[in-house]
């Protein structure tokens, strides 16, 4: 039986935290290292429906991708919570002590790992087997079509792809297009200039997980149509992926893809 800790030895060594951003939060967060681990859950976020899947399949051991708590907020707009009498807080804590889990996070050092990481699976989940990559940074490719496509089409296929019906197109849905770049997550929220370095490598149309509609405005600007998914629909290709590679490596432990995000609480995905 291994331990927490020598699990997560063999999945840093995989995805090191040397790979991921300087500051970013990586490795235990939650829980005792040295726990046997019965069974490991690999999960977009941890939250009170991610933990009672997690409980009712004696998963005591979590890889997540997200935070695990929510900050604390003094605004000036509204009176909130303390922070010890956060809702989410409190039963996500309460479901950790009954589970009695321990939580890893990966973050960074999971998102831009050639082909398994996030990035590259969102884009392979599309299922485009003639599309070739024209360009690359570390979190992101821009990827050209084997032929034109109109935007309409491609929000189609981003549906069907991810799994999810609910995708918007911002801006024009019937011009034709060829080379689009997918900025997986929070890309579309936090990063103000991803879309214009994607533009400048090519991209004639941007898929985005969170939305600012700030940075889609700026898209328009730059007749860049966009197509927006959810954070998590995003990002769970990446960790399928990542629950199946480390299936193969920790074999016989069980490791299982958790679902989490919105849509989990009325249909797993």
């Amino acid at each position: 039986m291994a331990t927490a800790r020598e699990v997560a030895q063999a999945f840093e060594e995989i995805a090191p935290m040397s790979a991921g951003l300087a500051g970013d939060q990586l490795g235990f967060i939650h829980g005792n290292p040295d726990a046997v681990v019965a069974g490991l859950g690999c999960m977009w976020c941890v939250h009170s429906q991610s933990l009672r899947y997690c409980a009712e399949r004696g998963l005591n051991m979590i890889i997540c991708h997200e935070a695990l708590w929510l900050p604390a907020q003094t605004s000036p707009w509204y009176d909130g919570p303390t922070e010890e009498r956060i809702f989410s807080n409190r039963v996500r804590r309460e479901g950790l002590a009954a589970g009695g889990a321990v939580v890893y996070r990966s973050h960074s050092n999971w998102d831009g790992l050639r082909n398994i990481g996030i990035a590259d699976s969102a884009v392979a989940a599309l299922r485009l087997a003639e599309a070739k990559e024209i360009g690359r940074q570390r979190f992101f490719s821009v990827q050209e079509l084997a032929r034109p496509v109109y935007v309409e089409e491609l929000k189609r296929i981003v549906e069907r792809g991810l799994g999810f019906a609910g995708c918007r197109i911002f801006g024009d849905a019937g011009k034709q297009i060829r080379r689009f770049a997918f900025l997986i997550g929070g890309f579309g929220e936090n990063q103000c200039h991803m879309p214009q370095a994607a533009m400048e490598m090519g991209a004639e149309a941007v898929i985005i997980g969170e939305m600012s509609e700030f940075i889609v405005i700026a898209c328009l600007e730059m007749g860049l149509p966009v197509i927006e998914s959810l954070h998590s629909v995003s990002e769970i290709p990446g960790i399928k992926a990542q629950a199946e590679v480390l299936a193969k490596r920790l074999h016989p432990l069980r490791v299982e893809y958790v679902p989490s995000g919105a849509m989990s609480f009325s249909r797993q995905i």
